[in-house]
């Protein structure tokens, strides 16, 4: 019966994760954000698409609906399933949060195409499963987006510092941070890496878009 919890997780996540704020809040301004810039969904071309108005709940959203599935799937098991095992525990919420990302990426609302890179979802989901790794994710990916002033850096920084925080955490104390949330961090960092690869291209040919908003 565990199992079906664990299944249940990972749906719920990708559901929550698929939600496609940046297309709905460019909509309601009157704009396809899917036609404008990089095509994608996340905050940074909701910017460019509508600007800080629609920028500002974007983020909000993205950042939210991957923490939420997490926090989500944690209280339904707390109620439901008190005895389950911690590791399984883990698991669950490290699939809700994983399936979250991808669903960002790969919108079932969106025929499983289109989507965000993933940056914002992974860094707040990484915050909810554990608040530690959260807060170095967040600061690495600021920190490069400043100085690289790309977003694709950013976010990809914050796909592999997920990774790496957390399977480092895992080596340290295994009890405390348990391997399902390395499996998160391996998910995100696919969900984020294979997100990107229009970036990577763009970037060797030196043709990545530049936030110049400072």
């Amino acid at each position: 019966m565990d199992w079906l919890y664990i299944v249940a997780a990972a749906v719920i996540g990708f559901v929550l994760g698929s939600v496609p704020v940046g297309l709905w809040v460019c909509a309601a301004y009157g704009v396809d954000i899917r036609k404008v810039g990089s095509g994608r969904i996340g905050g940074t071309n909701a910017w460019r698409a509508a600007g800080l108005k629609a920028a500002i709940p974007t983020v909000l959203g993205d950042a939210l609906k991957g923490a939420i599935a997490v926090i989500l799937v944690r209280l339904l098991i707390d109620q439901l399933a008190p005895g389950m095992d911690g590791t399984l525990r883990a698991l669950a919420a490290s699939l809700a949060g994983g399936a979250a990302v991808w669903g960002h990426n790969r919108s079932l609302f969106m025929g499983f195409k289109g989507g965000g890179a993933g940056g914002i979802t992974t860094a707040a989901t990484t915050m909810a499963i554990s608040p530690l790794a959260g807060g170095i994710v967040w600061l690495t990916g600021a920190l490069l987006i400043w100085w690289s002033r790309m977003a694709s850096v950013g976010t990809f920084a914050v796909g592999a510092c997920s990774l790496a925080t957390l399977l480092f955490l895992f080596i340290v104390d295994n009890q405390r941070w348990p391997w399902p949330y390395a499996l998160f961090g391996l998910l995100v960092f696919l969900a984020v890496t294979i997100a990107l690869r229009r970036n990577r291209q763009a970037l060797k040919d030196g043709k990545e878009r530049v936030i110049t908003i400072w």
